[in-house]
């Protein structure tokens, strides 16, 4: 088009954006058809946004987001991605609603349906990795990221009459909807469930249908709303408020089948399982005739556990069938669209909870005239990618408004004010990922040497490990320390039943630390303390700075992160709430110097451990015959790293259904650039022995300290007493059987 690239520059200059834009035309045929594009807003990081072949860039915005936000990663795929990024964050880019020149046109409908799901086609695994670091170090640079610490999700206030309901909102699908309704009637499940149908004033013959179905089964409970207003998110609003709506509601649409008969009670199981605010499964395109089309199954493998909540803001959805904790949505509530709102929805849920994920087909999902978004024209598109372009941007502002009241109460921690006042007088020194201070080891040090100088509880303990006594135990094919320490008694022997913890003060909170004690600040969400009753000479206890439950699924990443801030003078370790944990009503982690406990040098010399098993570059193996069959997660990755722990994690429940965290010990170290994660799965918390009779009583509670050799006996009989038979049986008592983490490890 005449005078377009002076009207491209004349923009740039005037506006100073960081990049300009245009509509434009498409030649197909001899033919000009006008193609619009969307104006760019916050939300629109998807990497599939379209500015048109056409963008000219300001070289002075340019240089200065490269200088600003670092180079152009090293990428093969996505290095425009990642420079229109980094010049958005102050110059964004700006579309000239005016159509400046032709673009030939050779695609069809069917190649541009197929493009629709691109980022979960697994041959383009390594391009949607680049993209995805690309996107979440931009949520880093615009102070959007979520960091993977998930709340737990609350319990319900008042019963359900089942444990879960298919939802399916209808409207005019009346040769459809009797197969959906079969579908869900036809799961086999492990408990009671019914199928509510929103029928949102159908015209068409649904109505009549649906009150056939509903007279001839009572699971079929058929709603007609008051309202005439209502799209599908406000169909499903009517049904999870719904008095007939179960614990669960897990979505169908009227023209789609279940695959499989267990589809429910998989979604279910996983609920069961797993502290999860919403399951979402996979499924696979099909025609009317149910056979399968491109790209066929959908299983969004893009998802991990560790960025997943960030990355959902690149990617145009999140996969179906979707399930949600009806109590938890019942406060939020969907968006009363028709487009859109289950993704809203979602990403509000990712921004506090974890999301479980099914990666086999469960659903079919039909693709014909009336659903098709192939046949969708320019306007229609644009309309849906501008609406979810738009969920993005208020998500992005939430999430962003969720950092900084998080960075405000940190601030007020450090300055002794209003909600930061109990910690006001505790902090000795504070560390940040980006902390200009010495490194984590010294500061540490630090306090340490200051506590034991001025807080005389923690100098006695001290001196009180200066004389405990050590005896090593030759085991059948392993090595054990006994260290007599009875300063530990009141650790051993502590009641951890939640009757006798609701009646005493918890030991960990900040306002209830004795007078003398201070920690170090570690990354403005946990203290770092030294311990008054040390089982080393420098033993520290992390805990986080509010009173919330031990669990660990929302603070892999960070354990992590105090495993590499520690190195190399200390490793890591965590007690399950079930299984160790003196403290089990407050998150808490510890320190040890590395180098003192036998498993390091048992899984040094250790030669017979199974085959090892990669994924993503990850290392997965088990260690048998040192009395106690431990799992080993290895590599340099720290996603990775996480990702393999939580997927250990919930293959566990999976072989010993729980709903509970599994019972567990876990140690950590970091060397040459490697984390190093040792997991000992338990099935009891104290050996048999721990409740007889005073003689014959073993007072042995066995944390990480004891699973990984060192035994505490903080009662001189069963020091002097305890031999390696009895200590092997214990290990076998309390720990997993070998054939279910064989189970485990099945994933």
């Amino acid at each position: 088009v005449p005078g377009s690239m002076e009207r491209f520059l004349d923009v740039v200059e005037s506006t100073a954006a960081g990049m300009v834009f245009s509509d434009y035309y498409e030649e197909k045929d001899g033919a000009l058809t006008e193609h619009p594009v969307n104006d760019y807003q916050t939300g629109s990081i998807r990497d599939d946004f379209d500015f048109g072949p056409v963008m000219v860039f300001s070289m002075p915005a340019l240089r200065g987001a490269l200088k600003q936000y670092g180079a152009v990663i090293k990428t093969k795929h996505a290095g425009f991605y990642d420079v229109r990024l980094k010049v958005s964050v102050n110059t964004p880019p700006f579309h000239i609603q005016e159509f400046l020149y032709i673009k030939a046109v050779k695609d069809s409908i069917n190649s541009r349906h197929e493009e629709h799901f691109d980022y979960v086609d697994p041959r383009n695994y390594a391009a949607q990795k680049e993209l995805e670091d690309a996107a979440t170090q931009h949520l880093r640079n615009i102070g959007a990221y979520i960091h993977p610490e998930f709340k737990t999700v609350p319990p319900s206030a008042y019963p359900f009459p089942v444990e879960a309901s298919v939802i399916i909102p209808v409207r005019n699908r009346m040769h459809t909807i009797a197969d959906a309704i079969r579908s869900a009637l036809s799961q086999e499940t492990n408990f009671p469930f019914n199928v509510i149908v929103v029928d949102n004033h159908s015209t068409d013959g649904t109505t009549a249908v649906l009150s056939g179905l509903a007279g001839q089964n009572p699971a079929v409970k058929h709603i007609i709303p008051s309202r005439f207003d209502l799209s599908i998110g406000g169909c499903w609003n009517e049904a999870v408020s719904f008095r007939h709506c179960g614990r669960y509601a897990v979505q169908l649409d009227s023209d789609d089948l279940y695959r499989s008969l267990d589809a429910l009670q998989k979604m279910v199981d996983i609920f069961r399982h797993g502290d999860f605010a919403m399951v979402i499964g996979a499924y696979t395109l099909v025609n009317e005739s149910l056979e399968e089309i491109a790209p066929g199954l959908i299983d969004h493998r893009e998802w991990t556990d560790t960025n997943g909540h960030n990355n959902a803001l690149r990617v145009n959805g999140l996969g179906a069938p979707r399930a949600f904790d009806t109590a938890l949505i019942r406060g939020i509530g969907f968006l009363n669209v028709g487009y859109g709102e289950d993704y809203a929805l979602a990403l509000r849920l990712s921004r506090e909870y974890r999301i479980g994920r099914i990666y086999e087909s469960l659903y079919l999902c039909r693709r014909w005239k009336g659903n098709t978004d192939a046949a969708l024209s320019v306007e229609r598109r644009n309309r849906n990618d501008a609406f979810k372009d738009k969920i993005r941007t208020m998500e992005i502002l939430a999430r962003q408004k969720l950092n900084r009241e998080s960075s405000e109460r940190i601030d007020m921690v450090r300055d002794g004010c209003s909600e930061g006042s109990r910690l006001h007088g505790r902090i000795f020194s504070s560390f940040d990922a980006d902390s200009s201070e010495p490194d984590l080891p010294g500061l540490c040090c630090s306090l340490f040497f200051q506590q034991k100088n001025r807080w005389p509880a923690l100098s006695e303990g001290i001196d009180a490990l200066n004389h405990v006594r050590v005896r090593d135990l030759q085991c059948n094919g392993f090595s054990a320390k006994l260290q007599f320490n009875p300063a530990r008694i009141t650790s051993s022997a502590a009641p951890v039943d939640p009757q006798s913890i609701s009646k005493r003060p918890c030991f960990l909170c900040p306002e209830n630390l004795p007078e003398p004690q201070k920690g170090v600040l570690y990354r403005q969400e946990f203290l770092i303390l030294c311990n008054p009753f040390p089982i080393f000479k420098q033993h520290y206890t992390v805990s986080h700075i509010t009173h919330i439950p031990q669990s660990f699924a929302g603070s892999v990443t960070l354990f992590l992160d105090l495993a590499k801030d520690l190195s190399p003078d200390f490793n890591v370790f965590y007690n399950g709430p079930r299984a160790g944990a003196s403290a089990p009503d407050h998150l808490h982690f510890q320190a040890a110097p590395a180098g003192v406990l036998p498993i390091e040098k048992e899984l040094r010399e250790a030669h017979n451990h199974q085959p090892a098993t990669f994924m993503d570059g990850i290392s997965f193996f088990t260690i048998g015959n040192l009395g106690r069959e431990i799992i080993v997660i290895e590599g340099k990755a720290i996603d990775g790293v996480s990702a393999a722990l939580l997927t250990i994690m919930n293959s566990l429940k999976a072989a010993i259904p729980t709903s509970d965290e599994p019972m567990m010990n876990l140690f950590c170290s970091y060397r040459e650039n490697i984390w190093r994660l040792v997991i000992f799965l338990r099935r009891k918390h104290r050996p048999d022995a721990y409740y007889l009779t005073c003689k014959k009583r073993i007072l042995i509670s066995p944390g990480l300290v004891d699973m990984a050799g060192l035994i505490i006996t903080p009662v001189e009989k069963d020091f002097t007493t305890l031999d390696a038979v009895t200590l092997e049986n214990i290990y076998l008592e309390i720990s997993l059987d070998t054939k279910t983490i064989q189970r485990v490890m099945d994933f």
